[in-house]
């Protein structure tokens, strides 16, 4: 047993309680607002839009702080982030229903007030994530992983992520299912509590680890100001060496043709008729096609190394979309059903580039910046998540899709050309 239980798989039984928890809270977090707010939609775009806008605007800080505080401090710090932040989500939404119940209107000052206050609270679990996800996968798993099982490890967190991205929302919307009419959201209430109780033993793991294997890191004695912490030195990220490898992943987020898209889920329900249990099962084998890269890009690394099998992944993307292109410009059901096969193909080389680009800025990034460079990652693929929703909005109609399917394409292109040109760089 204490050996089965050993750093390795901590770090990984920490991972899948953080993203299985995760998973399950912003899953039902739409269903609880419209139970809420019924008929009111755009609540729940705007809640994710305010979370999203303000993850964004904090990132970069959490990564500066990260840089300049020891790793039981950050361990703790994104732990109990995320668990008041879930705390206090859960407390909003039963003021929010008492009241709603009560007879307010949408525009009553205090219905406003708590629903900024719930939108603060989701902000800080999103950045709690962030602190978890970057002092877990980018700090202390490079650290304590030994270099030949890194690639192994890696594929060992993208089969939690992808696994937990299916099964917990499955589990949560079983368990939010659950009705009592004496309780408003009571199936809310339970996964609040799933969440909650998650983190003390994900806490204690990660303490554990810290403390066991006293992985200290020198901390410079001139600690950044909180002003410094806020302030982005958009120069020095742009000269980095790190920034293309960074910029070509950040740029594959600018894709719509995605099988968990929402925007290419609205253009197939509405423009193409595809009823919702097809469109489900194609969200589905999307992240079953993303596990096959656990697979193929461990043998690919042993044959060739990391930053060969990961140009062949983004190349096969490539590939794969195009094929995705010539399908869209076709009518008819079974150019629809064709166009989805290579999408769904495109997802191996999708996630086998991100499972390299991932473990690439694990050796590359230098400890005392993982924090900071680490966060730049999040940011760029925030940012690109903002603009691609930003350009959804602005489609006149949905038959205009068109033109972010061939935006996406060449995203995916430069990314290729970008990747390229940066490995010739570092001599690969």
């Amino acid at each position: 047993m204490i050996k089965f239980f050993n750093i390795e798989r901590k770090l990984l039984l920490g991972r899948f309680l953080t993203r299985s928890g995760d998973q399950a809270w912003d899953f039902v977090i739409p269903f609880a607002l419209l139970h809420v707010f019924p008929g009111r939609l755009q609540i729940a775009a705007l809640y994710y839009l305010m979370v999203k806008i303000g993850t964004f605007l904090l990132t970069t800080s959490a990564g500066k702080w990260i840089d300049s505080n020891q790793r039981s401090r950050v361990v703790t710090a994104g732990v109990w982030i995320q668990f008041f932040a879930v705390l206090g989500g859960i407390i909003c939404f039963w003021y929010l229903d008492k009241t709603s119940h009560a007879g307010l209107s949408l525009s009553d000052p205090s219905i406003l007030l708590l629903f900024a206050v719930l939108c603060f609270f989701g902000i800080f679990a999103s950045l709690g994530s962030v602190i978890t996800d970057i002092a877990v996968g980018n700090d202390l798993a490079p650290l304590l992983v030994s270099s030949e099982r890194l690639t192994w490890f890696n594929s060992w967190l993208r089969r939690i992520d992808l696994g937990t991205e299916v099964g917990a929302p499955i589990v949560a919307g079983i368990i939010y299912a659950i009705d009592l009419s004496s309780i408003h959201l009571f199936g809310l209430l339970i996964i609040a509590a799933w969440n909650l109780v998650s983190f003390v033993p994900e806490y204690l793991l990660l303490k554990n680890v810290v403390n066991s294997s006293n992985v200290k890191k020198q901390i410079n004695s001139g600690t950044e100001s909180w002003k410094d912490l806020f302030q982005i030195d958009l120069k020095k990220a742009l000269t980095n060496p790190i920034f293309p490898l960074i910029f070509s992943y950040a740029l594959l987020w600018l894709s719509v043709l995605s099988p968990h898209g929402v925007l290419l889920a609205g253009y197939l329900k509405d423009q193409m008729a595809l009823p919702e249990s097809e469109i489900g099962l194609f969200r589905g084998l999307g992240a079953m096609f993303g596990l096959l890269s656990t697979l193929s890009f461990p043998m690919l690394v042993e044959k060739i190394g990391i930053i060969k099998s990961s140009k062949a992944h983004l190349a096969f993307q490539g590939v794969m979309l195009i094929g995705a292109i010539i399908a869209f410009s076709f009518q008819g059901n079974l150019a629809v059903y064709i166009f989805l096969v290579f999408i769904l193909l495109s997802r191996v080389g999708l996630y086998g580039f991100s499972n390299g680009e991932f473990e690439l800025r694990q050796r590359l990034i230098p400890e005392a910046k993982r924090g900071e460079l680490n966060s730049l990652s999040y940011l760029m693929t925030t940012l690109a998540t903002l603009v691609l929703f930003a350009l959804g909005s602005l489609l006149p109609n949905t038959e205009d899709f068109k033109y972010l399917v061939y935006g996406s394409l060449a995203a995916v292109l430069i990314a290729n050309v970008i990747f390229i040109k940066w490995s010739k760089k570092t001599g690969a």
